[in-house]
């Protein structure tokens, strides 16, 4: 089980980092996608909207540098599970909106957006009930003593980034793919 800990704190610490980076990129554009989803009082959206990506850039970098495993991992758990309900609430209210979700910002709120959350909860869920201290500086409480070597967990972190890049580029794929199709079928018309 400590290999399957040790990829998803890697994953979850991985997603965190990049999304919160692509939104710091341009807060202001964020702050008006957090204000779209209209889940939040108006005197909440600002504040959510400059501490939410600062957030996830801290969670993810301690998830990959390996610090406080146990309660960050519970704490990137539970902002998954407030953005799949602010997905959820939106798709339940049959809107139209982009997502936020950071590098993928363009995307609209789906039913396919809730379930994915709900897997990356179950990771960090998972980071969290199986921790690993392989290629962790502070661990924390609650942390058995890693029994995977260095280039064991090495190779672990390996196969953990070849399987995220080979989804990210499938999707990517399919997506071109369906818009080539779609481009295809106006120009026979």
């Amino acid at each position: 089980m400590e290999y399957l800990g040790l990829s998803a704190r890697l994953l979850i610490g991985a997603l965190f980092l990049v999304a919160g980076a692509s939104k710091l990129r341009d807060l202001s554009q964020f702050r008006a996608e957090v204000a779209n989803y209209q889940v939040l009082p108006a005197v909440l959206v600002t504040p959510t909207a400059r501490a939410l990506p600062v957030l996830e850039v801290v969670v993810g970098a301690m998830l990959l540098l390996g610090v406080l495993i146990v309660p960050v991992a519970v704490v990137a758990a539970v902002v998954l599970v407030a953005f799949a309900g602010g997905i959820w609430i939106n798709v339940q209210r049959e809107r139209r909106i982009g997502c936020g979700c950071g590098f993928r910002r363009r995307q609209e709120v789906s039913n396919r957006l809730v379930l994915r959350n709900a897997g990356y909860t179950a990771a960090a869920v998972v980071a969290a009930v199986w921790p690993s201290a392989a290629l962790a500086l502070a661990p924390g409480p609650g942390v058995p003593a890693s029994t995977l070597t260095v280039a064991d967990a090495l190779g672990v972190a390996v196969a953990t980034a070849a399987a995220a890049a080979i989804v990210v580029v499938g999707l990517d794929a399919r997506r071109f793919l369906a818009q080539q199709r779609a481009s295809a079928a106006v120009y026979a018309r």
